[in-house]
């Protein structure tokens, strides 16, 4: 019988609309939802080595989840999400619940997580960010160093997360044990970790937030510190933003270094923005001309609330010593350099959120 029930409730999940947003199994609410973002990128990596530049079909972190609530009898509410990456472009399999993923208790403006989540450091980067997954994205430089590129924008494994949220506040504390786990079945290692904080707070159309991250034993900074401090702010039709980001390690040269940037959005017509994104990243600590900037540029038009189309551009210009990708993180194919290269690539996206 109960073999029956859920092959029944599966065919009925599996022949839903798309466009539901929520189905009952056993009486609870059951989201489904997802993103699925795919590109035609051309690119050039300005790497003399390289013959192979030109049009690639790209997979964007496109997703899809699976969420709910779980109302007890004393008032409070179990809380899950189950969400995993989907490849659109080559059919490749990865894990189950791979990407934010955790149950948790809930009561009021008050939540417990365990699972795998993102850092409150990286989160601040990216509700900043303007770009999102394409081309024009803030990882090639924030987070990253002029070798080992992004590896701070980091969703650790074995998370604890405690959040407070309410219409103006957002308060959020990670700590993880073994946050880079590659291990099965053993215990987790307790000389590994991360503690991240973050707060959000928005006012009408100005939003501030800041995040700290310390680090013990990360596999390529070691023992150190990560600071973001951000901030948007509305005004007619046009959105402002500026992010400061400091990475302070113990012993590494290579991650010693502070970055910022700017962006601009403006919307010019009800459903087309155009979006400028500028990005700095100085020497790194003992070095020299391992600096780099990046531009992104972006034209966005709403098809409807659902979705979008746009093109973008993104390009890196590296000091001597650095290697900064032009597209690095989120967007699925990635764009690499040499020391002193200067890669590019410009997009044509599609993206449908349900």
């Amino acid at each position: 019988m109960n073999t029956k029930l859920i092959t029944l409730s599966m065919a009925t999940m599996l022949t839903m609309p798309i466009t539901a947003s929520a189905i009952e199994v056993a009486g609870e609410k059951l989201v489904v939802y997802g993103k699925l973002h795919v590109s035609i990128d051309n690119s050039n990596q300005d790497d003399p080595s390289v013959n192979n530049d030109g049009i690639s079909v790209s997979s964007n972190s496109s997703r899809l989840g699976f969420k709910g609530k779980l109302p007890l009898e004393n008032g409070m509410k179990v809380i899950w999400q189950a969400e995993q990456e989907v490849r659109w472009d080559d059919g490749s399999k990865g894990n189950f619940a791979n990407r934010n993923s955790y149950i948790g208790l809930a009561a009021g403006a008050h939540s417990l997580r365990i699972g795998v989540y993102d850092t409150p450091f990286k989160t601040v980067a990216s509700k900043w960010g303007i770009f999102g997954d394409s081309v024009g994205e803030r990882r090639a430089l924030l987070g990253a160093s002029y070798s080992d590129n992004n590896k701070l924008n980091t969703r650790p494994k074995n998370a604890i997360m405690y959040q407070l949220k309410n219409d103006s506040l957002k308060f959020q504390a990670l700590y993880s044990v073994d946050p880079e786990d590659q291990k099965t079945g053993s215990i987790d290692d307790n000389n590994r970790s991360v503690l991240s904080t973050g707060l959000w707070w928005k006012l009408d159309k100005l939003t501030l937030s800041a995040a700290y991250s310390d680090w013990k034993k990360h596999s390529k900074m070691g023992d150190g510190s990560t600071l973001r401090l951000a901030t948007t702010y509305g005004i007619g039709n046009h959105q402002l933003g500026a992010i400061f980001e400091d990475i302070t390690p113990d012993t590494s040269n290579q991650w010693d270094r502070s970055a910022y940037g700017v962006n601009w959005k403006w919307k010019f017509a009800p459903k087309t923005d155009f979006r400028v994104q500028y990005l700095v990243v100085d020497d790194a600590k003992n070095t020299v001309n391992t600096g780099a900037t990046k531009l992104g540029l972006g034209l966005f038009h709403k098809l409807d609330k659902k979705a979008e189309v746009y093109i973008a551009y993104g390009a890196t210009d590296n000091e001597a010593n650095a290697s900064f990708q032009a597209v690095d993180g989120g967007h699925g194919d990635e764009v690499k350099t040499i020391n002193g290269g200067n890669p590019t690539a410009i997009s044509l996206g599609m993206v449908y959120k349900f």
